[in-house]
């Protein structure tokens, strides 16, 4: 596939944008969801100290195995599509849109190589929030379960 043409531009511009934000918007959603759920396990087991020390940690640990990794991605990303717009509008090359200044590399390149991290990156970060959203729900389950039993016991 070649860019040959205004409407394969443009298409690719469209395409290349929503994969963009929609890859970011679930990065950022699952960030909210595990916020939200740490919250809620904090909320649910305030008056149990026992339940707190095994709750609260994994949240945490949960947030710490997943946010690094999701803002990594969610940062490669962005840099991935300004390149793109850098290739498009050529606004930052310095030999009317051969070339990146300082540097012989074809623009193209260094975003292509950009997307490519980018997409590595969300797949790292998508296994491990998957993993995460499984091991919470896992979680808040087993403290229903848990809070039920102590609740039908007073």
């Amino acid at each position: 596939m070649t860019l040959s043409d205004s409407a394969s531009i443009y298409r690719h511009y469209v395409l290349g944008m929503a994969a963009s934000m929609f890859t970011c918007f679930i990065h950022v959603l699952v960030l909210f969801y595990l916020i939200g759920t740490g919250k809620d396990i904090r909320d649910a087991v305030e008056g149990a100290p026992d339940l707190m020390e095994t709750y609260v940690p994994l949240t945490r640990r949960l947030k710490r195995g997943v946010f690094p990794a999701a803002c990594f991605a969610i940062a490669l990303m962005v840099v991935a599509t300004l390149m793109g717009g850098e290739v498009h509008s050529r606004l930052l090359a310095a030999d009317g849109g051969r070339t990146l200044p300082v540097r012989g590399v074809p623009a193209w390149w260094v975003h292509l190589v950009f997307v490519a991290l980018a997409l590595l990156a969300s797949a790292i970060a998508f296994q491990a929030e998957v993993a995460a959203a499984r091991e919470t729900r896992k979680a808040i389950e087993t403290l229903n379960a848990e809070l039920a039993r102590r609740e039908a016991g007073e």
